[in-house]
């Protein structure tokens, strides 16, 4: 099981209520999918289709040269193409792999041993988040190939998503946090930007979950 630097250090407090947001409908084609804003709503709404509003010792996966926003699994099982300008940073610890990304983005990559790990990884950090004061926005199915993948969407203050990375966010500023599991794998991304640039970020994200290559 694999936590954030430690599962438990993921949250210590969160400070700031969320803005929920409206879902995409459940017939939406890919050609008018779009994410939700992060408009203020009183459900948690479910829409398919759209975003809503490692064992010990393994190697750390790198990027391909020259094309540097290909990132692949060293154990070759998926490939993820990110935005062009991200650059791959120092990790908050030896188990996740980190990177920067466009609109004041960063993306962590957990290294899970398998499957079954990574599903535990992600509810456990699902609990943390609703344990210490967080609140979950929404989520949505969104197909990818043959697969799908289960989108989360939370929000948290910066001071408190300070304390839980363990690297630096914005005072009082409120932030997005974009979970997203591909079921049966061992691939799960987590995004982090301000809840501000969420909308004009809409289309990357979408096209980065959706661009998952599996081997």
């Amino acid at each position: 099981m694999l936590y954030l630097r430690s599962s438990r250090n993921w949250l210590i407090s969160f400070t700031a209520l969320l803005f929920f947001l409206i879902v995409i409908p459940a017939n939406a084609d890919d050609s008018t999918i779009s994410l939700p804003p992060l408009n203020p709503s009183p459900l948690i709404e479910s829409a398919p289709g759209g975003l809503p509003q490692m064992e010990t010792g393994e190697q750390l996966p790198s990027f391909d040269q020259p094309n540097i926003n290909v990132f692949k699994d060293p154990q070759g099982k998926y490939t993820i193409t990110f935005p062009q300008g991200t650059t791959q940073q120092p990790g908050p610890d030896d188990d996740i792999v980190a990177f920067s990304l466009p609109d004041q983005a960063k993306a962590y990559i957990p290294k899970v041993a398998n499957p079954e790990a990574n599903q535990e990884a992600f509810l456990d950090i699902e609990d943390d988040i609703l344990g210490q004061g967080g609140n979950k926005v929404g989520q949505s199915i969104i197909q990818v190939g043959d697969r799908t993948a289960q989108v989360n969407l939370y929000g948290m203050e910066g001071s408190a998503l300070s304390d839980m990375t363990g690297e630096e966010f914005t005072q009082n500023l409120m932030y997005a946090i974009i979970m997203v599991l591909y079921p049966n794998t061992n691939l799960m991304t987590i995004i982090i930007l301000p809840k501000d640039t969420y909308n004009n970020a809409q289309s990357w994200i979408l096209e980065t979950i959706k661009g998952v290559v599996f081997q």
